[in-house]
């Protein structure tokens, strides 16, 4: 952890880490190591342990004697804020895999709606978690940070949407930047869910931002996954005005791009007979 999260940070994220030092164990650190291909080190702790060393840890901060829950006075942040927002990002910025989730689940957790939603906020995530190197470094962290965190951003902030959808489309900025982009959206499109809040034409414009995130390193699978991700619900979204017919044309558009692994992907929730054909017809896509 670098020494400017480390300062802003308190007690309670270095006994996050102490706690899932003493969890782990080493069969999982290896499985971990192996399924991400030794691209970031792990404690050996599986989700759910991970998740209990966050609760556990802030049940003792909120338990020790005469201890208010510390607030900062920083307006960078509007005015008083829980201070485990620095907290979080400090156990985002740490270099262990666990840690950075760790992070998420604070801020997805264990962080008011209010304070999530604040345009300061998603600014401080943007500068000391998303555009900072080495802190989202594969798709894990990424698609938990994405998912945890910047979908519960514009759920209490449906105003700052276009904004996060607007990373896919950042060229210069790393494949896991963009891919945030998207992925804060991958549930848009499934049954069920209620995107009401969301500006008018968003489906429209979250294909066309898959569309970017792919075009931005068409040869980096990642960027292949996380757009055949999002798109394999559009391509399914017959209740959304023109989505599924705009995800189809892309779709076809770029089909010289897709690898076998996207667009297998692309047709998982193809399952009706009325859409074999165009299952089909993506699958032999050359």
């Amino acid at each position: 952890m670098d020494a400017t999260a480390m300062s802003k940070a308190s007690a309670l994220s270095a006994r996050v880490l102490e706690h899932l030092e003493s969890r782990g164990t080493e069969a999982t650190r290896r499985w971990s190591m192996a399924y991400l291909k030794n691209s970031t080190p792990f404690f050996g702790c599986k989700m759910p342990a991970v998740r209990e060393c966050v609760r556990t840890a802030v049940e003792e901060e909120e338990k020790k004697p005469n201890k208010k829950r510390a607030r900062l006075e920083d307006s960078e942040t509007a005015g008083m804020t829980t201070s485990y927002m620095s907290d979080a990002i400090a156990l985002l910025r740490h270099e262990y895999g666990e840690s950075k989730q760790a992070g998420s689940i604070l801020l997805c957790e264990h962080t008011s709606p209010h304070v999530l939603g604040s345009v300061a906020t998603l600014e401080r995530l943007e500068r000391e978690v998303m555009r900072a190197e080495n802190v989202l470094t594969d798709w894990s962290v990424t698609d938990s940070f994405a998912i945890k965190v910047l979908t519960r951003v514009w759920k209490a902030n449906p105003q700052l949407a276009t904004r996060i959808l607007a990373y896919a489309h950042e060229d210069a900025s790393s494949l896991w930047h963009r891919r945030c982009g998207i992925v804060a959206f991958v549930g848009v499109f499934k049954p069920n869910v209620d995107a009401s809040a969301l500006p008018a034409n968003f489906g429209l414009a979250l294909v066309d931002a898959c569309v970017a995130n792919l075009l931005a390193s068409p040869e980096e699978r990642f960027a292949q996954t996380g757009t055949a991700w999002v798109l394999r619900y559009a391509l399914a979204a017959r209740e959304f005005e023109g989505v599924r017919e705009r995800a189809i044309d892309a779709v076809m558009e770029h089909k010289s791009l897709w690898t076998t692994e996207a667009k297998k992907s692309l047709v998982e929730q193809l399952k009706s007979r009325d859409d074999a054909k165009l299952k089909a017809e993506i699958l032999a896509l050359k």
